[in-house]
């Protein structure tokens, strides 16, 4: 029985990883997964690894960089505006990439910035903006400051929680 159970257990896990290999995207014939910007860098799947080239994607109400964990030194954002329709009503018709360091005990959302090490502003749905950033050890917050007005109403884009944290080693 306990043969059996190991021989079950070996399939599953042979398949699991088949289909996980399956799963990545597709080689555009340079090497490269397509649809995914990878930077010079490569692309950094594992927050362990130090990244010193990282993409934000923008949407509402949500940033998303490719790593968490970046190099010191000189770091190239590039943020992405999701092509996606916003609804009439719901703002985000352009979107901003604020990089600031958090002095120590500070979390993301609170806005305690110390100084703001790059500013990418105007990103409206489909472009995309790059800068560099000259970035010393610690943490840093990634936000869009952007507070516009929808229908009368005023729509704070970081209040509505576009903000998140990434650390630089």
């Amino acid at each position: 029985m306990k043969w059996i159970s190991a021989i079950g257990l070996s399939t599953t896990l042979i398949a699991l990883a088949v289909v996980a290999a399956s799963c990545g995207g597709d080689d555009d014939g340079n090497g490269q997964l397509s649809g995914m910007d990878h930077g010079s860098s490569g692309m950094n799947m594992n927050s362990d690894s130090p990244a010193s080239n990282v993409t934000v994607n923008l949407s509402n109400w949500a940033m998303s960089p490719s790593s968490k964990t970046l190099t010191a030194g000189t770091v190239k954002f590039t943020a992405v505006h999701e092509a996606a329709h916003h609804g009439m009503n719901d703002g985000g018709a352009t979107h901003q990439l604020m990089v600031a360091r958090l002095p120590d005990g500070a979390k993301a959302g609170q806005s305690k910035f110390s100084s703001i090490a790059l500013n990418l502003g105007d990103i409206k749905p489909g472009e995309s903006k790059s800068g560099e950033a000259e970035l010393t050890t610690g943490t840093y917050e990634v936000a869009c400051l952007v507070v516009e007005q929808v229908n009368g109403k005023s729509v704070n884009h970081y209040e509505k929680g576009m903000y998140t944290t990434v650390v630089v080693k």
